[in-house]
Parts: structure tokens; C-alpha cells; sequence
């Protein structure tokens, strides 16, 4: 039998309240002629407004665990609970429209526009066009999309990344308390990956919804989890902790072989970019400004090179040879800036995109794509280093001396 109770404490060192918002009691699934559980009494609590990941070898039961909660898969035996309430025998068909779903394959209906699919589950509920208009207009903003160009096109017309971020916005149009991803982001390129995760955590700090999210790939669930439950055969549960938790203290060797190896670079995704102090003191310049204002401030700083702003985002890298002349083009010379990160993304997505910079940093921006600041390699091995238990407080002295700031 697996059962576990949730620490106390989420990644953002926040409490959650004594009532799980998804309460899973000795869940079974037998199907008929197999001798074992496809998952055999699986006990937990799910706290409301967190992101729960269900991590495991491909076979294990975790899809199934998931269908569970919205009985898609009717379990065998055992008990769910949604906000206190037992919804084991409730009608299923009422109990998903109270559950967002998203997919790996999406599932968007190709005969319908963006704004019909989105409005699919609104329309069931009996909305009226007006609240189901300006709720699709909200959720196209909210997932990075502009309403007046995407909301008449059909998915056909669309990226997958964009098709994925519309089966998101389908799933949270009722706003519904709890969703539930299986691979939501699996069949799409790396790139495109990394943009969607560090989009929906994004989209998670300002909703909060109850997330229960299957994957198969440890580092994202490292990335996206504030809880993570690593599963074994028939869905018993190995580990249920925090990310940080699990990293420092696998508790065995089945969940340390999981995880693998390399795991200090692993925890450069418990670690945020919001979460660091920037390097502020790289010289910019617009691309507005004459060229002597320019030369001159890149001349008086310690940078070999300056990065030049468009409308206050970053452009291009340049350095004392590009701005030699009275004819240089601003908007030509130097090098493009690339290696551009937000806020929610994680130093690991930071560190990989510094590996490809022109600079040898990261620029950080924000939702609107305005130059925030940098992070540099030294800021990363700092952080790392605090993550190792007892040291914590002298790295972070050791940035703020070296930096004459806050960390």
C-alpha cells in the first residue's frame, strides 16, 4: 500500500491550508483479465494552487492515476476527493467540466475557429456570448496570443507551439480549480518546450490553479513541479516531496537512479531568475542616441562591449570597432542579442542560453520583452553553490559583496 502526505511547505516556502484540494484514498485500478493492478492503492493530497508532477517509467500507471481524478479511467476501488467533497460516484460528465484536461496531442477540433474551440466548455455551461467573448479575448492575452489576429483561425493555421497554447487556454475557459496535464509539452521541439513551460509557470503564479502533470522527463519535472510523487510499478509511490528535497535526499536507490546523475546541475531548475540578483552594470545605449554618446559611454564603462536598445529592448551587441566611423548603421553593426530569458525562467534555461550567447550572458527581460538586466556565469555558480545545505547564507554574502546589493 502507498500512502504519503504533502509536506507543509511548497518550493515558495508558502503553507498550504490543512484541506488538500485533490485527496486520492488506496485509488485501484484493476482491469479484468491482468494479474496486477494497473495501479494498486495509491493514497495522496494534492494542495490547492500547486503544481503536483507524477514522474515515473514509461508503463508505471501514472496516466492512469491522473484519468482517475476526472474518471476518465473509473477506478476499481478506492476514494477521490475534490475540495472535501467525494466526487468517486459523482455523474463524471459534470465532474470534468469542473477539471481542465490538456493533452500531448492537443485535441483542438480542426472545424472549428480558436475562439469556438476555446468556448466549447462555456457553451456547455450555458454562458452567454457576451461573458464567453471577453473570456476568450482574456485567455488569448493571458497565454501570450493576440486575440484580434488568432481568434478567427483555425488550428490548422497555427504552430504546434501555438496549438498548444491554445488547448491550454481551452482547458482553463470555465476556470476551473484543477487541471490536468499529461505531456502537455512532450511532441514539441526543445525551443518551443522551454518557451511553453517557462509560459505556463507564468501563467500559474498569477491564476494558481491545482496542477496535476504527468511527464516522463525528470528535469521538467524538476522545472514545473512545487511537489513531485515518483512512481514505481502500478503507480506506488517511491518519493512525494519537493524538488529540493527529493535532489538532496533521494531516500533510495530507485529514486536515485531515476533522477541520475549530474544532480547540481539539476538544481539549477529549482532556482528561478527572478530569484537572483541581476548584473545591472553592462553599459546600454538606444538606438536613437548619436554615435560620439554612444562610443563615449561604452569607452567610460569596464564592458568591452554595449548593448544597444530598440524601444527599450535589447537589439544588438556592440563593441569600440563597430562604433568607429561617422557612417555606422546602428541598426547593422555588432552582433544581434540573442540568449534572452524572463523572469520565470529557471538558471538552467539560463545557463543553456548563455552557452549560445555572442556575450557570454544571459539577458533578461520581462513579459513585454524589456531589457531587465543579466545574469552571468559567476551569478550561476554562486547560486549553485548555496544550494548546498550550510552554505547558503556565505555565497549569497559573497554575491552581495561582490555586487553592493541585496541577494
Amino acid at each position: 500500500m502507498s500512502t504519503t502526505t504533502a509536506p507543509q511547505t511548497s518550493r515558495t516556502g508558502e503553507t498550504p491550508p490543512s484541506e488538500p484540494m485533490i485527496r486520492l484514498e488506496k485509488l485501484t485500478k484493476q482491469y479484468p483479465g491482468q494479474p496486477a493492478p494497473a495501479v494498486d492503492r495509491v493514497s495522496m493530497d494534492i494542495p490547492r494552487g500547486e503544481i503536483i508532477v507524477l514522474v515515473g517509467p514509461s508503463g508505471c500507471g501514472k496516466t492512469t492515476t491522473m484519468e482517475m481524478i476526472n474518471r476518465l479511467t473509473e477506478p476499481t476501488s478506492g476514494r477521490i476527493f475534490l475540495d472535501g467533497a467525494d466526487v468517486t460516484r459523482d455523474n463524471p460528465d459534470a465532474l470534468r467540466r469542473r477539471i481542465g484536461y490538456v493533452i500531448q496531442q492537443i485535441g483542438l477540433f480542426p472545424h472549428l475557429k480558436v475562439s469556438e474551440n476555446i468556448a466549447v466548455v462555456p457553451k456547455l455551461l450555458g454562458w452567454n456570448r457576451r461573458r464567453i467573448n471577453d473570456r476568450v479575448d482574456e485567455l488569448l492575452d493571458l497565454v501570450g496570443m493576440d486575440a484580434a489576429a488568432y481568434r478567427d483561425r483555425y488550428p490548422k493555421e497555427l504552430s504546434g507551439g501555438q496549438r498548444q497554447r491554445i488547448g491550454v487556454a481551452r482547458a482553463m475557459a470555465a476556470d476551473p480549480p484543477v487541471m490536468l496535464m499529461d505531456e502537455p509539452f512532450g511532441a514539441i521541439d526543445p525551443i518551443t518546450r522551454e518557451r511553453l513551460q517557462n509560459e505556463f509557470l507564468r501563467v500559474q503564479q498569477q491564476v494558481q490553479k491545482t496542477v496535476v502533470f504527468v511527464t516522463h522527463d525528470v528535469d521538467e519535472a524538476i522545472k514545473m513541479g512545487d511537489r513531485i510523487a515518483v512512481l514505481g510499478q502500478h503507480s506506488r509511490i517511491a518519493r512525494y516531496d519537493t524538488p529540493a528535497n527529493i535532489l538532496s535526499d533521494p531516500a533510495d536507490s530507485y529514486v536515485e537512479n531515476f533522477i541520475g546523475s549530474g544532480a547540481s546541475l539539476k538544481r539549477l531548475n529549482l532556482t528561478r531568475v527572478r530569484d537572483v540578483v541581476l548584473e545591472t552594470g553592462c553599459p546600454t545605449a538606444y538606438l536613437t542616441e548619436s554615435l560620439p554618446q554612444i562610443r563615449r559611454r561604452l569607452l567610460e564603462s569596464d564592458w568591452t562591449a554595449l548593448l544597444l536598445l530598440d524601444q527599450g529592448r535589447p537589439r544588438r551587441w556592440v563593441t569600440a570597432r563597430d562604433l568607429t566611423g561617422s557612417d555606422a548603421d546602428l541598426a547593422t553593426v555588432g552582433l544581434p542579442a540573442v540568449a534572452l530569458v524572463e523572469p520565470q525562467a529557471t538558471l538552467a534555461d539560463a545557463l543553456n542560453e548563455m552557452l549560445t550567447s555572442n556575450a557570454g550572458v544571459a539577458v533578461v527581460v520581462d513579459g513585454r520583452g524589456v531589457y531587465r538586466g543579466m545574469i552571468d556565469l559567476d551569478t550561476i555558480m554562486i547560486e549553485a553553490r548555496s544550494m548546498r545545505r550550510g552554505t547558503t547564507e556565505f555565497y549569497r554574502a559573497a554575491k552581495r559583496s561582490l555586487t553592493g546589493g541585496e541577494a
